[in-house]
């Protein structure tokens, strides 16, 4: 499949809301919301019962800034539905991290205006996670799969902003191995 690792989607849970409040209860002190944002943008109250429950953040299932990104990766239109769920959550105090899977030939050309969207809609979208598509389980023996690299995702960063960020702004966190993950810290003036 082309689902980012994780699996399921907990909005389908109508007691939701219980278990965010049952972590806060014991004593998480950030509980964040692993989503693909179709119910947040559909109920326009959810977001807020889901913050008077306890729940901090959002990490938003985000694959670019146009449909046919979406189209490739979740077979339909869905821009303008994470553009309601960002609303929604906005609107409820929740901080959001948009999370793109990316794949080679479908968005690795939008991971600066990825970025760019996310900072028009600051305080609330804090972050960007991107997620280079993996492939795991069966798949055809003549198949040969097309990993996106980190090592692409910084330089195409750099590329993309046209130097505002460097791809040697970006180190590996310190509880990962430096191989699968990178991540930097960026401040913003106006």
């Amino acid at each position: 499949g082309r689902a980012p690792c994780g699996g399921g989607e907990p909005t389908v849970r109508d007691d939701l809301e219980d278990i965010v409040r049952l972590a806060k209860e014991a004593g998480f002190g950030f509980v964040q919301l692993n989503t693909n944002g179709l119910r947040l943008a559909d109920d326009p109250g959810l977001a807020g019962k889901l913050t008077k429950a306890g729940l901090s953040s959002v990490f938003l299932q985000f694959d670019g800034v146009r449909d046919e990104a979406f189209r490739a990766m979740r077979g339909r239109d869905l821009f303008e539905v994470k553009k309601k769920a960002i609303e929604h959550a906005s609107e409820a105090g929740l901080g959001i991290v948009l999370v793109p899977t990316v794949a080679r030939g479908v968005n690795v050309d939008q991971l600066w205006d990825i970025v760019r969207f996310g900072l028009e809609r600051q305080p609330h979208v804090r972050g960007v996670h991107f997620q280079p598509m993996s492939y795991f389980g069966r798949y055809p023996e003549d198949f040969i799969p097309d990993h996106v690299t980190l090592p692409e995702l910084m330089t195409g960063l750099e590329a993309q902003s046209g130097g505002v960020v460097k791809a040697s702004d970006f180190l590996p966190p310190g509880c990962e191995h430096a191989l699968c993950s990178f991540s930097g810290k960026f401040l913003t003036r106006e």
